[in-house]
Protein backbone atom coordinates (compact mmCIF):
# COMPACT_ATOMS: atom_id res chain seq x y z
CA UNK A 1 0.00 0.00 0.00
CA UNK A 2 1.27 3.22 -0.71
CA UNK A 3 0.20 7.18 0.23
CA UNK A 4 -1.99 7.48 -2.67
CA UNK A 5 -4.03 4.36 -2.35
CA UNK A 6 -4.68 5.24 1.15
CA UNK A 7 -5.48 8.49 0.24
CA UNK A 8 -8.36 7.21 -2.52
CA UNK A 9 -9.29 4.89 0.58
CA UNK A 10 -10.08 7.88 2.94
CA UNK A 11 -11.66 9.39 -0.17
CA UNK A 12 -14.11 6.31 -0.37
CA UNK A 13 -15.17 6.49 3.29
CA UNK A 14 -16.26 9.54 3.04
CA UNK A 15 -18.28 9.62 -0.19
CA UNK A 16 -19.35 6.12 1.33
CA UNK A 17 -20.45 8.51 4.49
CA UNK A 18 -22.44 10.83 2.30
CA UNK A 19 -24.32 8.21 1.01
CA UNK A 20 -26.09 7.77 4.23
CA UNK A 21 -26.53 11.19 5.67
CA UNK A 22 -29.96 12.91 4.35
CA UNK A 23 -29.84 16.23 2.43
CA UNK A 24 -30.63 17.94 5.36
CA UNK A 25 -28.77 16.09 7.88
CA UNK A 26 -25.53 17.06 5.46
CA UNK A 27 -26.55 20.90 5.68
CA UNK A 28 -28.26 21.47 9.26
CA UNK A 29 -26.66 23.97 11.40
CA UNK A 30 -25.57 21.81 14.37
CA UNK A 31 -24.75 23.11 18.00
CA UNK A 32 -22.00 20.87 18.33
CA UNK A 33 -20.38 22.58 15.86
CA UNK A 34 -20.76 25.92 17.09
CA UNK A 35 -23.64 26.56 14.22
CA UNK A 36 -21.65 25.04 11.18
CA UNK A 37 -22.72 21.86 9.33
CA UNK A 38 -20.90 18.46 8.47
CA UNK A 39 -20.91 19.69 4.80
CA UNK A 40 -18.73 22.37 5.53
CA UNK A 41 -16.18 20.26 7.22
CA UNK A 42 -16.59 17.88 4.24
CA UNK A 43 -15.81 20.95 2.21
CA UNK A 44 -12.96 21.96 4.16
CA UNK A 45 -11.41 18.33 3.93
CA UNK A 46 -12.48 18.27 -0.24
CA UNK A 47 -10.63 21.50 -0.87
CA UNK A 48 -7.07 21.00 0.82
CA UNK A 49 -7.24 18.00 -1.43
CA UNK A 50 -7.90 20.06 -4.67
CA UNK A 51 -5.69 22.68 -4.25
CA UNK A 52 -2.72 20.13 -3.39
CA UNK A 53 -4.27 17.92 -6.87
CA UNK A 54 -4.60 21.08 -8.71
CA UNK A 55 -1.12 22.57 -7.44
CA UNK A 56 0.44 19.25 -8.68
CA UNK A 57 -1.14 18.30 -11.72
CA UNK A 58 -0.70 22.32 -13.01
CA UNK A 59 3.33 21.80 -11.72
CA UNK A 60 2.95 24.40 -9.77
CA UNK A 61 5.37 24.41 -6.83
CA UNK A 62 3.71 26.89 -4.43
CA UNK A 63 0.58 25.27 -2.01
CA UNK A 64 -0.99 27.63 -0.43
CA UNK A 65 -4.32 26.14 1.16
CA UNK A 66 -5.61 29.64 1.99
CA UNK A 67 -6.02 30.56 -1.04
CA UNK A 68 -8.97 27.69 -1.87
CA UNK A 69 -12.32 27.95 -3.34
CA UNK A 70 -14.38 27.94 -0.33
CA UNK A 71 -17.13 26.66 -2.89
CA UNK A 72 -20.58 26.90 -1.37
CA UNK A 73 -22.04 24.27 -3.36
CA UNK A 74 -19.48 21.73 -1.73
CA UNK A 75 -21.33 22.24 1.33
CA UNK A 76 -25.04 22.40 0.69
CA UNK A 77 -25.49 19.69 -2.13
CA UNK A 78 -24.14 15.99 -0.66
CA UNK A 79 -24.31 14.62 -4.25
CA UNK A 80 -22.05 17.79 -5.39
CA UNK A 81 -19.72 17.15 -2.49
CA UNK A 82 -19.78 13.14 -3.87
CA UNK A 83 -19.03 14.39 -7.11
CA UNK A 84 -15.72 16.08 -6.54
CA UNK A 85 -14.54 13.52 -4.30
CA UNK A 86 -14.74 11.16 -6.74
CA UNK A 87 -12.78 14.03 -9.28
CA UNK A 88 -10.15 13.67 -6.37
CA UNK A 89 -9.88 9.89 -6.76
CA UNK A 90 -9.49 10.02 -10.22
CA UNK A 91 -6.53 12.71 -9.77
CA UNK A 92 -5.10 10.65 -7.24
CA UNK A 93 -5.08 7.56 -9.59
CA UNK A 94 -2.83 10.00 -11.81
CA UNK A 95 -0.63 11.20 -9.62
CA UNK A 96 2.75 10.56 -10.15
CA UNK A 97 5.96 11.03 -8.84
CA UNK A 98 7.07 12.93 -5.67
CA UNK A 99 7.91 16.28 -6.26
CA UNK A 100 9.15 19.23 -4.37
CA UNK A 101 6.76 22.46 -3.40
CA UNK A 102 6.70 24.91 -1.59
CA UNK A 103 4.29 25.66 1.61
CA UNK A 104 2.99 28.97 1.62
CA UNK A 105 2.35 29.25 5.63
CA UNK A 106 -0.15 32.12 7.48
CA UNK A 107 1.83 33.81 10.13
CA UNK A 108 -1.02 35.62 11.61
CA UNK A 109 -4.39 37.97 10.90
CA UNK A 110 -1.94 40.54 8.88
CA UNK A 111 -1.13 38.54 6.30
CA UNK A 112 2.40 37.68 7.12
CA UNK A 113 3.12 34.77 5.40
CA UNK A 114 6.13 32.53 5.15
CA UNK A 115 7.08 29.73 2.65
CA UNK A 116 8.13 26.31 3.98
CA UNK A 117 10.10 23.30 2.13
CA UNK A 118 7.79 20.53 1.52
CA UNK A 119 6.92 18.05 -1.18
CA UNK A 120 4.11 16.48 -3.00
CA UNK A 121 3.84 13.21 -0.66
CA UNK A 122 3.76 15.34 2.73
CA UNK A 123 1.29 17.45 1.48
CA UNK A 124 -0.66 14.07 1.10
CA UNK A 125 0.25 12.71 4.38
CA UNK A 126 -0.92 16.01 5.64
CA UNK A 127 -4.36 15.86 4.02
CA UNK A 128 -5.18 12.52 5.00
CA UNK A 129 -4.19 13.54 8.72
CA UNK A 130 -6.33 16.56 8.05
CA UNK A 131 -9.15 14.43 6.94
CA UNK A 132 -9.01 12.16 9.81
CA UNK A 133 -8.63 15.16 12.32
CA UNK A 134 -12.07 15.97 10.73
CA UNK A 135 -13.57 13.16 10.67
CA UNK A 136 -13.56 12.85 14.31
CA UNK A 137 -14.90 16.43 15.13
CA UNK A 138 -18.06 15.02 12.52
CA UNK A 139 -18.19 11.86 14.13
CA UNK A 140 -18.99 14.04 17.47
CA UNK A 141 -21.62 15.97 15.65
CA UNK A 142 -23.29 12.31 14.47
CA UNK A 143 -23.53 10.56 17.27
CA UNK A 144 -24.95 13.81 18.96
CA UNK A 145 -27.45 14.68 16.41
CA UNK A 146 -27.87 11.80 14.46
CA UNK A 147 -28.05 8.90 16.29
CA UNK A 148 -29.31 6.88 14.11
CA UNK A 149 -26.33 7.05 11.08
CA UNK A 150 -24.00 3.74 12.34
CA UNK A 151 -20.52 5.00 11.85
CA UNK A 152 -17.68 2.60 12.36
CA UNK A 153 -15.78 2.52 15.19
CA UNK A 154 -12.64 3.54 13.37
CA UNK A 155 -14.31 6.09 11.73
CA UNK A 156 -11.89 9.49 12.63
CA UNK A 157 -9.51 7.36 14.43
CA UNK A 158 -6.08 8.04 12.90
CA UNK A 159 -4.40 5.41 11.66
CA UNK A 160 -1.68 4.91 14.25
CA UNK A 161 -3.67 4.82 16.87
CA UNK A 162 -5.44 2.21 15.50
CA UNK A 163 -1.66 0.59 15.15
CA UNK A 164 -1.23 1.22 18.87
CA UNK A 165 -4.41 -0.28 19.90
CA UNK A 166 -4.11 -3.05 17.84
CA UNK A 167 -0.59 -3.33 19.57
CA UNK A 168 -1.63 -3.07 23.00
CA UNK A 169 -4.91 -5.87 22.66
CA UNK A 170 -2.30 -8.37 21.65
Amino acid sequence: MNLQHTNRLMLHQLIDFVDVMQEMEFSAHLSILSGNTVGKHLRHIIEFYQHLLNSYANDQVVVDYDARRRDHQTETDKNYAKKQMEILISQLDRAGANKEMLLCFSLNEQGDVQHIPTTFYRELAYNLEHAVHHLAIIKMAVMSHFPHIQLDKNFGVAYATLQYQNEQAN
